[in-house]
């Protein structure tokens, strides 16, 4: 049926645009954060938007009291975000809350957030603050709970070139997946906020990585905002350098952390199941910490997951992944920091939603 032309409820087509999907390597633009290989365009097991099941049904169901809550959960096959998920199972940590994890695998990082919007089959995911408040300014009702990862991306270049520092970006090529995206966002927040770059004054090229980092190595590009573990596998194959970290730059002008993506669920979901939810939510606190505490066993055991394939780049993997996820969850500071990045985004003119705290629901 075609919706009046004051309806708030997001259709398909402007979900897509929101959450990035309708950039021309959107679908493969962040497959070193979802995995070496890629991964698939689609889900593991053919979830359909169309099959018409509840939420409640699909992302919450129980056989009985005592057995586990089948939680369907958006997720990418491998890399920084899919190693969550799969710790979390292999550990039994999700049976552990009383929790069946049912991860539904997506090629990358936008296709999971989409499904939070138009896919009642998958109603938990992640998504980042500021695809987020997009979303809520829609009529749409995505919650974040807490951090899913802390941001991880870093600006890139030749050792031989002529950008020493932030501020030489301008007049440059830079390049990352999707303008639509939280970590290119937050990261164009940061070099204003930081160093007084203004977007207009550098020149964005959309590629995948890691293609991005042949054309950077080539000289056909100036700068590449790339995340780890690609990061990692880039310094050791290229004369690469790190000249700006987002996440350091907002660490020293808030003293509070910045997340790439937070954990997400629809509201729907949550009213139909706060049980489930809040032991998600402590299921991925302790996976986080278990990640932490074990990163260098795990780089060991799933380095194919994170596409690492030497000694070398597993050994420095080590060292740059060991603080992307957070060891507890300060809500408060979490909060505070997401509302202050979306305010900042809204003020440089990157989005034009206000800024709201309903897209939190803090559970813990």
């Amino acid at each position: 049926m075609r919706m009046s032309n004051d309806s708030t409820h997001i259709d398909r087509r402007t979900a897509l645009k929101l959450t990035g999907a309708f950039a021309a390597t959107g679908a493969s633009a962040l497959a070193g954060c979802a995995g070496g290989s890629g991964g698939s365009s689609g889900t593991s097991t053919g979830t359909d938007a169309s099959t018409g099941t509840s939420e409640s049904d699909a992302g919450g169901s129980t056989s009985g009291s005592s057995d586990p809550t089948t939680v369907v959960h958006g997720a990418t096959n491998g890399g920084t975000t899919g190693i969550l998920t799969t710790v979390m199972q292999e550990q039994g940590i999700d049976e552990k809350h009383g929790l069946l994890l049912q991860p539904e695998l997506f090629a990358s990082p936008p296709k999971v957030q989409q499904q939070l919007v138009f896919n009642a089959d998958i109603p938990t995911g992640y998504m980042g603050s500021i695809v987020a408040t997009r979303m809520h300014s829609k009529g749409e009702h995505p919650q974040l709970i807490g951090p899913y990862m802390l941001y991880h991306s870093y600006i890139i270049t030749r050792s031989d070139s002529d950008i020493d520092a932030p501020e030489d970006l301008r007049g440059k090529r830079v390049s990352f997946a999707s303008t639509a995206a939280d970590a290119w966002l937050k990261f164009v927040v940061m070099l204003d906020e930081a160093h007084d770059v203004k977007r207009e004054e550098y020149e964005f090229v959309q590629a995948a990585p890691p293609a991005a980092l042949s054309l950077l190595e080539k000289g056909e590009l100036d700068a590449v905002l790339s995340f780890e573990p690609l990061v990692s596998k880039a310094l050791l194959k290229y004369d690469f350098e790190v000249v700006f970290s987002p996440r350091e730059a907002w660490r020293e002008a808030e003293s509070l952390p910045l997340t790439t993506v937070d954990l997400a669920w629809t509201k729907q979901w949550y009213e139909a199941n706060p049980d489930a939810a809040t032991g998600l939510a402590k299921a991925f606190i302790e996976t986080q910490q278990y990640l932490t505490e074990n990163i260098d066993g795990v780089v060991e055991n799933y380095s194919d997951s994170f596409g690492l394939e030497n000694q070398e780049q597993k050994d420095l993997a080590k060292e740059r992944l060991v603080d992307i996820y957070p060891a507890e969850w300060d809500i408060e500071a979490f909060q505070e920091s997401e509302m202050k990045m979306v305010e900042k985004a809204r003020d440089l003119g990157l989005i034009e939603a206000e800024p709201t705290e309903n897209i939190f629901n803090e559970v813990l």
